[in-house]
């Protein structure tokens, strides 16, 4: 007898590279979004004030850009954690 299967919601991890942190320290936003893999409608790393936090829930019928604020509030504080390292290591 058939099995259905379902798919878990795992979040997607995006590796910090040497090209999106180029393209960071650059504040070039379209190198950023392709070497981190990013869809045309995600929020931008480079968009995101770490001082202010993300929303935490999305009204019903919000943009696709405002829901994938968390996700670039967390590749922000990524990028900025490795440049740290990278400036300490040299």
């Amino acid at each position: 007898m058939p099995t259905k299967r379902t798919k878990r919601a795992r979040p997607q991890l995006r590796r910090i590279t040497p090209e999106a942190l180029q393209a960071f320290r650059d504040e070039d936003e379209l190198a950023l979004h392709r070497a981190l893999g990013l869809k045309p409608w995600h929020r931008s790393p480079l968009d995101v004030d770490l001082r202010v936090k993300p929303p935490t829930e999305t009204a019903t019928g919000q943009i696709a850009w405002l829901e994938t604020w968390p996700q670039a509030y967390m590749l922000r504080e990524a990028l900025e954690a490795a440049l740290m390292e990278n400036r300490n290591e040299h």
